[in-house]
């Protein structure tokens, strides 16, 4: 496995003096629920709890950070650290040979700590992978008097190309863990993760971050120039892994910007007295997968939100403020009711369960820009 090292786990010091604590008296469940939104420090936070519990010499405040356990866990390297998190499918590999593949991936785990964007492929937690996790399980720690487990992202368990199964899988071992094992798993929404496993552990919610933070992140920690760092902050939702989305690095625009930029594509054709745009926009999308069109669909309420703010005058909450001209044209032309774009909303909610299934990318958007154009005219004059 590629060696790596960590970067500092960022906000939330209170929970994280708090488990630190419990980690030194042995008073930490066995099961950790760590939820919240996407990027905001679960897995680095999942990883840090696995260093103090795995550290030789831990302390109140947490791990020792000198002694071998730790210098390994720093990298990820432990023997009694184990981390599984959401892999893609692999292609052209028979049933039969699933679950070997599936076993090569997850001992791989090069691309972890990634930043929150579009993945051009399905990824998800096979049956495979738990299979995996569990004959870990019941093997004897290696180094340490106990072995962690992390399972990141573990919603990806129950999405529709994964199985049910994995699920339930894991939900025997946490029923009945061995001594001395700790399960830290991670997951953005609660509700997405079956009640049986939530029952099975202690769930403990991370919310976002204040912008300054994320903004004090990545100038201090990154070395992003302060007008990058300040618009990557600003739409970030508090999230510092979102806010890597919005970089741009060696002159390539990140996917998360991306998404932004076609999203006001989006609010321009609907801002249309036709419908010729939305046509247009929906072709460009021939052969993109559904899956990959949430941070754009996210990226189009934002600017729905900052179009509101603006008809209220209440430009100080923009987020896209480089967009700022954009509006102020648009709204010079069309007298939109702030009702009105709070309706739109619910079209963009459908878009998204419609992702879900295997309906055409085109028609999706096609739907999607023609109701909330609909919607928007119904109260412009």
């Amino acid at each position: 496995m590629k060696s790596t090292t960590m970067h500092p786990f960022i906000g939330h010091d209170k929970l994280q003096t708090s488990l630190g604590r419990a980690c030194h008296l042995g008073n930490l469940p066995t099961g950790v629920l760590l939820h919240g939104p996407p990027g905001v420090g679960k897995q680095h936070l999942a990883l840090w709890i696995a260093q103090v519990l795995l550290c030789s010499h831990k302390t109140p405040t947490g791990p020792c950070m000198v002694c071998k356990s730790c210098c390994l866990s720093l990298k990820v390297e432990h023997p009694d650290l184990h981390w599984f998190f959401p892999v893609s499918r692999p292609k052209n590999t028979g049933p039969n040979h699933l679950s070997t593949a599936l076993d090569s991936l997850i001992s791989k785990r090069e691309d972890f700590l990634r930043p929150t964007s579009a993945h051009t492929e399905l990824q998800g937690i096979y049956l495979a992978t738990i299979k995996y996790l569990r004959k870990q399980v019941y093997k004897r720690p290696s180094m340490s008097p106990s072995q962690v487990f992390i399972l990141g992202d573990a919603q990806a368990m129950v999405s529709r190309d994964s199985s049910s199964e994995a699920a339930n899988a894991l939900l025997k071992v946490l029923e009945e863990p061995p001594s001395d094992t700790f399960f830290l798993i991670t997951c953005d929404i609660l509700k997405r993760l079956p009640a049986t496993i939530i029952s099975r552990t202690i769930p403990i919610h991370l919310p976002g971050l204040p912008t300054s933070k994320v903004k004090n992140f990545l100038m201090q920690n990154l070395e992003i120039e302060e007008k990058q760092a300040d618009k990557a902050a600003r739409l970030s939702r508090g999230s510092i892994g979102r806010s890597l989305g919005f970089l741009t690095e060696n002159e390539t625009e990140g996917t998360l910007e991306l998404a932004r930029q076609r999203s006001f594509k989006f609010l321009n054709a609907c801002l249309q007295t036709n419908r010729t745009l939305i046509y247009e926009e929906a072709i460009k999308l021939s052969g993109t997968p559904s899956r990959i069109l949430g941070p754009t669909i996210d990226s189009l309420g934002d600017a729905l939100r900052d179009l509101a703010l603006f008809i209220l005058e209440d430009q100080d909450k923009i987020i896209n403020t480089d967009t700022i001209k954009f509006l102020e044209g648009k709204c010079s032309k069309w007298n939109i009711h702030p009702r009105s774009i709070t309706e739109s909303f619910g079209y963009l909610d459908e878009a998204k369960e419609q992702m879900d299934s295997n309906i055409n990318t085109q028609l999706i958007i096609t739907n999607l820009l023609i109701n909330v154009q609909e919607k928007l005219s119904e109260r412009s004059k």
